[in-house]
């Protein structure tokens, strides 16, 4: 089954405090949630990782963390994930070589070097238009081709995906999807997800 990564905004949740909504896509099988809460001072963003770290003990939803390699270890987290201005994947590497590392990427060198750098995984974006990267055309689903075609890491697709076209982005050879709008401003987030997963089924 190709993965869901629930990626966190807490300015889009109108009002609902983070955890409940983290709570609520972990019940509804969201495969990892990466928290990416940028503007967040180290012990607040330590303190929100430890609640979420506890919500998703006992389900499938691995917890990653964005850049912050210190709040992954201090949570212990199951992964961190690595973004423009972060420190270099392989310092990362070393520092953490028992959890997931992720790597986003906006070109084939990205991947290939992410893939030399020893990256467990790639989040390739944006495939389609998003408000986050307003005004700015997505790379479409030939971007997610000629990353599937460079690497042998499974591939994360972000970028306006919706439960209308998840499907092409895993026939397009996407491991999986993450979707951050769309989870965070769900008024019924198990339906949300629910309706993600049916569409990635449907994929022969």
């Amino acid at each position: 089954m190709p993965k869901i990564f629930v990626v966190t905004n807490r300015a889009l949740t109108n009002g609902r405090p983070l955890v409940s909504v983290v709570r609520e896509a972990a019940a509804a099988g969201a495969d990892a949630v990466i928290l990416r809460e940028k503007d967040l001072p180290a012990e607040e963003l330590y303190e929100l990782g430890m609640q979420i770290s506890e919500i998703c003990k006992g389900t499938k939803t691995k917890l990653i963390i964005n850049s912050s390699v210190e709040t992954a270890i201090a949570c212990n987290a199951g992964g961190v994930h690595l973004g423009t201005g972060s420190l270099p994947l392989k310092v990362v590497r070393t520092m953490v070589p028992d959890k997931v590392v992720g790597v986003s990427v906006h070109s084939t060198a990205d991947a290939l070097q992410a893939q030399a750098g020893g990256a467990d995984y790639v989040l390739a974006g944006h495939i389609f238009p998003t408000r986050s990267k307003s005004g700015l055309a997505g790379r479409g689903l030939d971007f997610v081709r000629s990353i599937r075609a460079s690497v042998n890491l499974p591939v994360i697709a972000i970028g306006g995906i919706n439960p209308e076209n998840a499907a092409m982005v895993i026939r397009a050879g996407a491991a999986g999807i993450a979707v951050m709008s769309l989870v965070m401003e769900s008024g019924n987030i198990a339906a949300t997800i629910e309706e993600l997963h049916r569409s990635m089924r449907s994929v022969d």
